[in-house]
């Protein structure tokens, strides 16, 4: 059997999760809450239910809950999208990245990769017979090399570029200066730019995020995909949504339909109703986890790591102190020395380049986070 992802193997996160269990350590690795989600959205999940709705919802998705997407992206950034036409419910944004990877991607397809990168970017890629272009961005503040990135669109036919802001894992975020230098270089090739934008409801210190979106001359070839489970601490639901143009809609439609036809349909009406209900719920997410980063670094400070500024996400870098050790074998070492799991950095990278970095979540509880401080100074 020739295998399609070769190189692939069990994802990083479902390793350190595991090596977690086995140690019986504090998981800061795998990015989800370890508290619930809010109990009327519970409760409404069980009512829809009970109300009937079990079988498949409409393909593009639960109109109600689209059009509380359409309302918040025009109160939010400021642009009109047709709740019919440009909007997909998703089952997850992961799921709708590879729909839109599958819908434009053909057999030597170039894509732009920026890394450290979220580890499903590659292989979705591949799969469709696409070469990922990977661009290592600049440390420590983790920007555009933008000399590097303008050779390569002047040499080379590039068919998509993937941007993901706010960054996971390095928590930065992009300015409008940064979309308009971006789609002035991508117009005379009319390159699709997906931004994968799941932690947009997370941007810290009086800063705000910048959605691709709001690139008005440039939205017939933007598409942005977006999270519910992320701001609604749902991340098992599996509920996201993707936003393009009536043409790009059409062609990601087209495959959505045959991947997955229809998203939970329980799930859906639950989240519609309770962001209908709760207005404020989303703009107060920043505040929560703005709190939750400042209590990280907090209860860390007693540690022996130094963590880089987080302008966004619920993640947090910090330097690995034995630089001269492989940093997924210092991972994985305190894995088991002192019972807290981590990410290493260095699996963000196709080639595994190692920046001596590792990744905390603090999208936990305080107790969890004071656990794992105190199994670090032990």
């Amino acid at each position: 059997m020739i295998s399609k992802l070769p190189n692939a193997s069990v994802s990083i996160f479902a390793k350190m999760t595991q090596l977690a269990i086995e140690n019986n350590a504090v998981n800061l690795a795998q990015g989800f809450p370890d508290f619930p989600c809010p109990p009327r959205l519970q409760e409404l999940l069980s009512i829809a239910s009970q109300r009937g709705f079990n079988q498949y919802s409409a393909m593009p998705g639960y109109l109600p809950l689209r059009e509380w997407i359409a309302q918040h992206l025009e109160s939010t950034y400021h642009v009109k999208i047709d709740p019919i036409h440009e909007i997909t419910i998703s089952a997850g944004a992961t799921q709708g990245l590879f729909s839109i990877i599958s819908a434009f991607v053909g057999t030597n397809d170039k894509v732009i990769v920026f890394e450290p990168a979220y580890d499903s970017y590659g292989p979705a890629i591949v799969l469709q017979g696409g070469i990922p272009i990977y661009i290592r961005m600049r440390e420590p503040e983790f920007d555009i090399p933008w000399d590097e990135l303008e050779i390569v669109l002047r040499t080379q036919k590039i068919k998509m570029i993937m941007v993901n802001n706010p960054h996971n894992p390095t928590g930065t975020i992009w300015t409008m200066q940064d979309f308009i230098r971006l789609s002035d270089l991508c117009r005379d090739q009319n390159i699709i730019l997906l931004t994968d934008e799941v932690y947009d409801s997370m941007v810290y210190d009086h800063q705000y995020h910048i959605s691709g979106l709001q690139l008005k001359n440039y939205f017939e070839h933007i598409i942005s995909c977006f999270s519910f489970g992320k701001t609604l601490h749902n991340t098992g639901w599996k509920i996201g949504y993707n936003i393009a143009s009536e043409a790009l809609t059409k062609e990601i439609r087209k495959v959505h339909q045959f991947m997955i036809f229809s998203v939970h349909y329980p799930s859906q009406v639950a989240i519609a109703e309770f962001l209908q209900e709760n207005p404020n719920f989303i703009q107060e997410i920043k505040n929560f986890y703005e709190q939750k980063r400042n209590d990280f670094y907090s209860i860390m400070d007693t540690s022996k790591f130094h963590f880089l500024p987080t302008k966004a996400s619920y993640f947090s870098l910090a330097k690995v102190p034995d630089a001269k050790l492989n940093t997924m074998d210092y991972a994985v070492q305190l894995c088991k020395e002192k019972a807290v799991a981590t990410i290493p950095l260095s699996a963000f990278y196709h080639d595994h380049y190692d920046p001596h970095l590792i990744r905390f979540c603090f999208a936990k509880k305080n107790e969890t986070m004071i656990s794992a401080a105190q199994n670090l100074i032990n």
